[in-house]
């Protein structure tokens, strides 16, 4: 999803220093009443009244925080059409560890025998959370990456991530809180910890729980994270110069991008918790939405607002539209003819080319079929090759069944492209001199 890449690629450049400076708890005062710092913040949509409790320690978060929630919130409402529920927003504080530091310490110790067998058979929860948190970033993950590529880390992203506070990341949180967030204490409180003490919960009267890292926990990182991207692509002493400037110059850039991934974040809490949709069906809603809110350096008409909530009404219907033939993974053949498949072998798409129009010299074609042994490999320009099972006549499958390649012939038998399927995503990659001729709307439409 190109919104999340972007808001990675952003936060690549903001996140490293204040990873150094977060990594571990820090002490906080202990036994303080949760329930005091929370207050609640009513707003108006449309006409209806709705409220957002907020947990902040100073005026200053506690305003921010009402002006950040209302926005993503109220767009949340407009998505649904109903209630956004009882929801609660935790700003954290400088020096304070993200929860995500409690619930791997919880994990180290399970992994150590160092817990109650009946709270450590907690684990896997813990894990899955932390898995589903990753998948929705997109990030380390083995995808069609580069590796010579600066690549995003979650321990990049971890320590100024805004996250949904859900099942046991929200009582482990809420432990950690309990105990000032001194490591000693909340050491000493994981050994003790009794399956009932871990399942009961001060915060289960409300819907959804977002935790929203300090506001400007990316302010002077960019310089850490852009050290080591100049160390790994070994730049000379003018280009760093040049770069360090640059990052001056589009400072308010990553500060709307990372605002922009902050209520992304938000929006999608509420709908997981309220909407009813599938999480994919969600995803790509939250795509839609974080789009609009990226910085794109052009002029837009209209609102941001307004604009946000017509990108994701496009995102409804080409939700509805997959609903009709989501894709569906085939089985592998258990035997075949190599021989079979030999046409298929070859280059897919347009080759590059320069701004005259000529071919790039050595350059490579978006998609190549390419056999190996009794198995094929579905090559990018960019990136790791797919390797591909024969699965029908025509069609290939990967090894995990989260990608097909369906070739496609003319009546006369002519090979004439292939056609790429995987979840939300397909598109087809024809051979040279059998491209679709533009239809008479499209030949007469302003280009993009």
């Amino acid at each position: 999803m190109r919104s999340l890449s972007l808001c990675r690629s952003i936060f690549s450049l903001s996140l490293a220093g204040f990873l150094l400076s977060t990594a571990g708890f820090a002490a906080g005062s202990a036994g303080e009443d949760f329930g005091k710092d929370v207050q609640l913040a009513p707003f108006v949509v449309k006409g209806q009244r709705l409220s957002i409790s907020i947990h902040a320690r100073t005026k200053g978060d506690r305003k921010y925080a009402e002006a950040f929630a209302e926005d993503a919130v109220g767009i949340a409402y407009e998505t649904m059409g109903k209630s956004t529920g009882a929801g609660l927003v935790i700003v954290g504080r400088e020096g304070e560890p993200h929860p995500v530091v409690v619930i791997r310490k919880f994990l180290t110790m399970s992994a150590a025998g160092q817990l109650d067998p009946a709270v450590a058979a907690k684990t896997r929860e813990l894990v899955e959370l932390m898995d589903r948190w990753k998948a929705t970033l997109n990030i380390d993950q083995d995808a069609e990456e580069d590796e010579k590529d600066f690549n995003i880390t979650f321990d990049m992203i971890m320590p100024a991530l805004p996250l949904p506070l859900e099942g046991l990341a929200s009582k482990l949180y809420q432990l950690s809180w309990a105990e000032g967030f001194a490591e000693a204490k909340v050491d000493q409180k994981l050994r003790a910890l009794t399956l009932a003490e871990l399942e009961s919960d001060a915060l289960a009267k409300y819907d959804w729980v977002f935790y929203l890292p300090p506001r400007n926990a990316y302010v002077g990182v960019q310089n850490a994270v852009m050290q080591e991207v100049m160390q790994k692509e070994k730049m000379g002493l003018f280009k760093r110069a040049a770069i360090k400037s640059a990052l001056v110059v589009f400072k308010p850039a990553v500060k709307k991008a990372v605002e922009g991934f902050r209520k992304g974040m938000l929006f999608l809490t509420v709908l997981r918790a309220r909407s009813g949709w599938s999480r994919d069906d969600i995803k790509f809603l939250t795509g839609a939405y974080m789009e609009v809110l990226m910085p794109d350096f052009k002029f837009n008409g209209g609102t941001e607002r307004a604009r946000a909530l017509a990108a994701i009404e496009q995102q409804k219907v080409k939700n509805a539209e997959y609903a009709k033939d989501p894709y569906v993974s085939p089985a592998r053949l258990a035997t075949f003819d190599p021989a079979t498949y030999a046409p298929f072998e070859g280059d897919y798409g347009k080759l590059p080319v320069d701004k005259k129009g000529k071919l790039v010299k050595d350059g490579k074609p978006p998609r190549a079929l390419v056999r190996q042994d009794d198995a094929w490999q579905w090559r990018y320009r960019r990136g790791k090759p797919t390797v591909l099972h024969p699965a029908g006549e025509r069609l290939f499958v990967s090894a995990d069944g989260k990608l097909s390649v369906q070739f496609k012939v003319d009546e006369q038998g002519a090979i004439t492209g292939a056609e790429e399927r995987r979840e939300r995503h397909r598109q087809t990659y024809y051979k040279p001199g059998f491209e679709p001729k533009p239809t008479a709307a499209a030949a007469q439409a302003p280009a993009k």
